[in-house]
């Protein structure tokens, strides 16, 4: 039988077997899977499993794990539903994930998981192209037929034909839907019925099964997306395509038994909550300000070899008016005390040397939500001696509104107020 709904855990707890209908069959299948990828999404335990700071959704046969984001301690009974809407906005707000957008048709219905919305994007565009029609493209055929058509291949033709001399071993085009653009949606199409849950999204892909061409089963890596090249024709299938990337890529059957497949979307907290920040604060930004992200400049060389070391700090502002500069840094944690790990403070140290910044900042997550955001000023211990040195402050800022229920959308717009009037004048 089906579980429906998704069992909903918070980033760093633990599940263990027994639990919500999390068998030992699936830990087993979790383990597998978690082998083929270096252990970086959670870590098995005697009993369960233990996740880390990635977040999204994991499908293991019939069950649905979904990780959420969570800030402190305290966990509220609403807060997991809460929590999911909370990261699926954060996805869309950071162009992961388009869910929800104006731009888009609208979700038919509710989706349990975060896979489902997914899913349900993926068939919506896939609905989108395949009303427009599906692209057509010429490709190179080889044939052995009894009609001259094409370019004779001469090789193959004495190698074919030396006793048939009725037939004609050639090369023609032919102009189709068999390329790479539908083979991948195809594919991907296949998949769904596999990983979902809900009738109405098995309804709508099998009657786009049904309407598709039956195109080439192609063998998908990496590789086969990095080579893609949009044009003016096929620029319509690269949403889908992100998708079909997405799901394709993530999947992984497990072939000892053949029924605990696992599929994992998983983010990284830590480079969700820089993105978010970057996009809210540069969409925010004055007109006299420059914002960089992940601009990295060499730190370190070994003589006599090619290779260097780099740094690279999450967001660099530049107030061009009185060529001021900050720091900004992400850290998806709340500090102890609010003291800076030391490893935090010796990059920010680095950073405002080799970028020539008057302050560096680091910018925490908050359990509670302030106007202005709370702000901890502190300086390295050699200011004392050298007042003219940088310096190095600590900011905390609540991810939710005022409400404490829905994602801020004014965090770029407080952070910003914050440092023209304290930091960048």
């Amino acid at each position: 039988m089906r579980n429906h709904k998704p069992i909903q855990i918070f980033e760093h707890k633990q599940l263990l077997i027994g639990e919500h209908g999390f068998s030992q069959q699936h830990w087993e299948a979790m383990g597998w899977y978690n082998e083929k990828h270096g252990g970086n999404f959670f870590t098995l335990t005697p009993k369960g499993v233990r996740f880390k700071q990635y977040v999204g959704v994991i499908q293991i046969g019939n069950l649905t794990i979904e990780v959420l984001p969570k800030i402190g301690q305290s966990v509220e009974k609403g807060d997991k539903s809460k929590w999911q809407k909370i990261l699926i906005d954060m996805l869309r707000e950071c162009n992961w994930m388009q869910i929800y957008s104006h731009e888009k048709a609208s979700l038919h219905f509710k989706p349990n998981s975060i896979l489902e919305a997914y899913l349900e994007l993926f068939l919506i565009e896939c609905e989108k192209i395949f009303r427009q029609g599906l692209e057509k493209k010429y490709r190179a055929v080889k044939s052995n037929y009894t009609s001259l058509k094409g370019k004779l291949l001469f090789a193959k033709q004495i190698q074919n034909n030396l006793v048939h001399k009725e037939r004609f071993y050639t090369r023609y085009q032919v102009y189709d839907r068999e390329n790479i653009f539908n083979q991948i949606l195809f594919k991907a199409l296949k998949l769904v019925p596999i990983i979902s849950q809900s009738p109405y999204l098995k309804d709508k892909v099998y009657s786009l099964l049904i309407a598709f061409p039956d195109l080439e089963d192609i063998t998908i890596n990496h590789e086969t997306f990095a080579k893609l090249i949009f044009d003016r024709k096929t620029t319509r299938y690269k949403e889908a395509i992100e998708i079909a990337a997405m799901l394709l890529l993530n999947y992984r059957p497990d072939i000892s038994s053949g029924q605990n497949f696992v599929l994992a979307i998983l983010f990284d907290m830590n480079d969700l909550w820089e993105e978010y920040i970057f996009r809210q604060v540069y969409k925010n930004k004055p007109q006299n300000w420059m914002i960089r992200a992940q601009n990295s400049k060499s730190f370190w060389k070994l003589s006599g070899s090619y290779s260097y070391k780099t740094v690279r700090p999450d967001i660099i502002i530049h107030n061009q008016t009185n060529d001021i500069k900050v720091v900004l840094d992400t850290k998806w944690k709340i500090p102890d005390k609010n003291i800076p790990d030391d490893n935090d403070l010796k990059q920010m140290f680095v950073y405002n040397e080799y970028w020539g910044g008057k302050h560096a900042i680091l910018v925490y997550p908050n359990a509670t939500y302030t106007e202005p955001p709370e702000y901890y000023d502190g300086a390295f211990a050699r200011r004392e001696k050298y007042p003219d040195i940088h310096s190095c402050g600590v900011m905390k800022i609540s991810v939710l509104d005022k409400s404490n229920v829905f994602l801020d959308n004014t965090i770029g717009i407080r952070i910003n107020k914050f440092l023209k009037n304290e930091v960048l004048k």
